[in-house]
């Protein structure tokens, strides 16, 4: 891939769904510098710009479009889509391109080329999305084929092989027509395709644009239309008993010109022709199309694209991955069967100028040379080429195989890695390549293919010397990162690896797989002994852990000792001895942490920031919006120094990079990824304030990996099943910007509670607060009070429950260690007075992020009662009393009865409580919960990520998640 720059075009600053924070000052904390891949298995998908002396093609990445000019290796990209782009096209003067996307919010928007600009957009033109699209001869009009509706899994493929056209009352597939120019953002004319069989391909007739051709596997469609009258179609009827031979699958269909013949191709190699008949048959009118010949063009190959080039030749790519040239009557031309690039997917050939008689055909003279303009070919092994017409003369094969302009990944992407020192990111795929990319010149700097092997997963040690490979059947390689050679493999389990992790020294590479067991390996002499040369071995195996794990580090430099740390589902951080003797093992450190009781975590990183001795810590996420740091000195107990709520742009976080190495404080700032679609940065120390982060769309799916270059100044990320790799220019400067417009002290967290500074909520939480101060000091004293602003931490669990939050002992607990700790590393001091400013910001960053209702409810009674009823015993020993009252955080049955008398007026816990008791039940008419009140009690932007997904619904809850519910905290 040719080096140069990259221009991005941005078309939805302004849009809610791209989630650009609007506090991120002018500029752009994340841009997308430069993207890696293409989606190989759209049909069509890539398009010739070229003309004259420009050597631009488009073709979409994930969904991005991007205008790439092959000769200089410049990149303009159009963003905005908020999905996979699944439908491209453009205009035959090429000025226009038209992008359309599949999935939920879906759009269409049409370009001008030369700027790279939107000049129309239609939001949600068809309810699942656009399938295929096509633009008129003359321009004004697009023709759309909406997407099918989804089942299963999801929505349609580009092939449409996951969704179902369904009749009656259900989901079916639409053709529209619009009129883009004109000021109006509906169809002129729309219609439902009346079959269950998919159809895949639309396009104009070009010498007659008010009919339209549309096919699916089994059917083909003529669509005859005009503005605002009723469209007519018809389906000609084709058996195998009508040529006596097998119909194979259509792929798509063509219209011929100077005629009324229409022409399908074929998986089998067949091309049907339609055309006008005298002959009656009583099934069709003489005014339709009928199959009138089946011709074997290439036996047992697929036709995967058929087009009319303007100079009087058929064009067709096929699965074999050859081009060949007809005329109108399917006799060959010329043909291009050297290309070894894969089965073709989309040709796209050079504009000529208008009148140019160059390529014109000269008759069938078999001395007239063929000639024809470049085109490009476009391959499901994501490879386009260059073609020029005079190959075809060429004598030697690999003379005939065109230039290679673009390479793209071919294979789902789970493997990314920057290098520590160097311009290099590594990037692997499930075909089993590793790719060693500089970045700065953009050029691929070393490939390696493993044979049978599927890598997963890669890590550079932190001196850049070694790279770890993690496979998906449980092996893991160590390469040399200069060469790629192998120095050792490993295999300790049959199962995916999911995370590794260097130490900092590089003596030690802790690999975790999808069973949850944890291997440990060590660079040192053999049976620690100094006659033996250093290499790496196997050192230790454990597998604590009874969910699966989900974040894996070393302690750093900071740490008196190495240890190790793992989080998993199971809610439960634990530490690791990891001996520098070879039999020592790998030994539980303490005991486990419990670091949730209802939320999952969904990953875990070394944290050394805060300070000269508070840089000690383990930074946890859950998927409740919420960071947790733990400190972990040796020796000292663990306990939870801060919680603070973390951005809420669409799913939970799952990873975190530093930006930089050095930096603390807030010159620090940390990038993050959710599951699926969201990159953001957030600014250090993490304190939940809102305006000191940002995220946008990143890519349409799931976010495989994310990496941070050397200098801070280039994210890169991956995107699995999207095929693409997206390289982002780091400017922290607009989020620090934001931090200082959105306010100081506590004013950001104020907005955050319901009806801000002048709400009532706020008034209520100071009165609160003043009678907290007076209670502190005994409420029936006569003697004067010294109110200095300030009530004892013990105060803090009485105002949470004043407030409508409720935590359990182990949340007071954290809240507690966090105002005691607040001050600890800057002055060695403990904290036991809060005051009201500090007690907001606790409120905010503690208090769920989303209410709970019936729902949650639900699943609680359903963990606690281990099958799939809502119902649970009164009585016995799995009765919701004796859970209550012997598990987790236990209740006393005096306990239990001044809750129930609160809650319904009666203590009597045998005529509140029937023998069964139904969750829905307890949930409304004990607990009070309605559905209204599972609304987010966050601030706006966690409304907004809503539109990305359901992040209130949770995982199942083990029995102290429920019991936590009851609990309540102190009374």
């Amino acid at each position: 891939m040719d080096g140069g720059q990259s221009v991005s075009v941005d078309q939805s600053a302004h849009d809610p769904r791209f989630l650009q924070s609007s506090s991120s000052g002018e500029g752009q904390a994340l841009t997308l510098h430069w993207t890696l891949g293409i989606n190989k298995d759209v049909v069509g998908g890539v398009h010739n710009l070229s003309e004259g002396d420009s050597t631009d093609m488009f073709y979409t990445a994930a969904h991005t479009g991007v205008i790439f000019d092959y000769t200089t290796g410049v990149q303009r990209l159009l963003q905005g889509h908020v999905n996979a782009i699944t439908a491209t096209a453009v205009s035959k003067d090429k000025k226009w391109i038209v992008t359309a996307d599949t999935g939920p919010d879906s759009m269409m928007v049409v370009w001008e080329r030369e700027s790279g600009t939107p000049v129309k957009t239609f939001f949600n033109p068809h309810p699942y999305g656009v399938h295929a699209v096509d633009i008129a001869p003359k321009l004004q009009y697009l023709v759309t084929l909406s997407a099918p509706a989804p089942s299963g899994e999801g929505p349609a493929s580009p092939n449409g092989e996951q969704g179902t056209s369904k009749m009656g009352d259900q989901e079916c597939q639409y053709i529209s027509v619009w009129d883009w120019p004109a000021d109006k953002d509906t169809p002129v004319c729309t219609t439902a395709v009346g079959t269950q069989d998919v159809q895949t391909c639309v396009l104009f007739n070009t010498w007659d644009a008010h009919e339209i051709g549309t096919n699916g596997k089994r059917r083909v469609f003529f669509w005859t239309w005009d503005v605002d009258q009723p469209v007519q179609f018809y389906s000609p009827a084709l058996a195998p008993r009508d040529f006596k031979q097998r119909i194979g699958d259509y792929t798509q269909t063509i219209f011929l010109p100077d005629s009324t013949q229409a022409a399908t191709g074929t998986v089998d190699g067949d091309v049907v022709i339609w055309d006008l008949s005298l002959i009656v048959d009583g099934l069709s009118r003489p005014d339709e199309r009928r199959a009138v010949k089946i011709i074997k063009l290439c036996p047992d190959v697929s036709l995967n694209v058929l087009q009319v080039h303007d100079k009087a030749r058929v064009v067709i790519g096929t699965s074999d991955g050859a081009v060949r040239f007809y005329d109108y009557q399917f006799r060959v031309q010329a043909w291009f069967e050297d290309l070894t690039a894969g089965s073709v997917k989309s040709i796209s050939f050079d504009k000529t100028p208008e009148g140019d008689e160059e390529y014109e055909m000269q008759g069938a003279n078999a001395e007239d040379d063929f000639k024809c303009p470049n085109f490009l070919v476009s391959t499901g092994s994501a490879l386009v080429v260059l073609v020029e017409s005079k190959l075809f003369y060429e004598l030697s094969p690999d003379d005939r195989r065109g230039r290679l302009v673009l390479q793209g990944l071919d294979s789902p992407v789970h493997g990314l890695s920057c290098h520590p020192q160097l311009p290099l990111v590594a990037v692997c795929g499930y075909s089993g390549f590793l790719h060693l990319w500089n970045y700065n010149s953009r050029s691929l700097h070393l490939v390696k293919i493993f044979d049978k092997l599927v890598p997963h997963l890669l890590q550079f040690s932190p001196d850049g010397k070694l790279l770890a490979v993690g496979f998906t059947n449980g092996h893991c390689k160590l390469l040399k990162s200069t060469d790629l050679n192998e120095i050792v493999s490993f295999r300790e389990s049959r199962d995916c690896v999911m995370h590794m992790a260097f130490s900092h020294d590089c003596t030690h590479l802790a690999v975790a797989h999808a069973d949850r067991s944890i291997c440990l390996y060590r660079y040192a002499h053999r049976h620690s002994d100094k006659n033996y040369p250093k290499e790496w071995s196997m050192c230790a195996k454990n597998k604590s852990h009874w969910r699966p794990i989900v974040g894996l580090c070393f302690s750093g430099p900071e740490s008196e000792r190495l240890r190790l740390f793992s989080v998993g589902e199971d809610r439960r951080l634990l530490e690791y001895s990891v001996r520098s003797n070879e039999f020592g093992g790998l030994q539980l450190a303490s005991a486990d942490t419990v670091v949730e009781q209802e939320a999952r975590p969904t990953g875990c990183i070394w944290y050394p920031f805060g300070g000269k001795g508070d840089n000690q810590k383990v930074l946890t996420m859950n998927d409740e919006y919420k960071f947790k740091i733990w400190h972990t000195v040796a020796g000292a107990a663990r306990s939870c120094r801060r919680t603070a709520l973390a951005p809420a742009y669409g799913d939970p976080i799952t990873k975190m990079a530093p930006v930089f190495k050095d930096a603390d404080g807030e010159d620090q700032f940390m990038l993050y990824a959710t599951h699926e679609k969201v990159l953001g940065l957030v600014q250090l120390p993490l304190d939940g304030n809102p305006n000191k982060s940002m995220g946008l769309i990143a890519h349409p799916g799931q976010i495989a990996a994310i990496s941070v270059d050397y200098q801070g100044q280039y994210a890169f990320t991956c995107g699995g099943g999207d095929l693409t790799v997206n390289q982002w220019l780091i400017d922290p400067q607009p989020v620090a910007n934001a931090s200082v417009l959105g306010g100081s002290g506590v004013e950001p967290f104020v907005k955050l509670l319901d009806g801000g500074e002048e709400g009532e909520f706020f008034s209520d939480m100071k009165d609160y607060f003043y009678y907290s101060q007076i209670r502190s000091q005994d409420e029936s004293t006569t003697k004067a009070r010294n109110l200095d602003g300030m009530i004892p931490v013990t105060e803090i669990p009485h105002l949470m429950c004043a407030l409508g939050y409720f935590p359990t002992q182990l949340e007071v607990k954290n809240m507690t260690a966090e105002v005691k700790y607040s001050k600890f590393g800057e002055t060695g001091e403990y904290v036991d007075r809060i005051a009201f400013d500090d007690l907001v910001r606790l409120y905010v960053n503690h208090r769920p992020v989303f209410a709970i209702g019936p729902e949650q409810i639900k699943q609680a009674f359903k963990a606690m009662s281990r099958h799939e009823g809502s119902t649970l015993a009164r009585d016995g020993e799995n009765g919701l009393l004796a859970l209550l009252t012997n598990h987790g955080e236990r209740m006393t049955l005096e306990e239990l009865e001044t809750c129930l008398a609160a809650l319904v007026g009666d203590s009597a816990v045998h005529r509140v409580l029937g023998e069964e008791v139904d969750a829905v039940s307890f949930a409304q008419d004990i607990l009070g919960l309605t559905e209204a009140e599972e609304v987010s009690t966050h601030d706006e932007e966690s409304a907004m990520a809503a539109n990305f997904g359901d992040p209130g619904t949770r995982s199942d809850w083990g029995a102290n998640g429920t019991l936590a519910l009851a609990s309540g905290g102190p009374s």
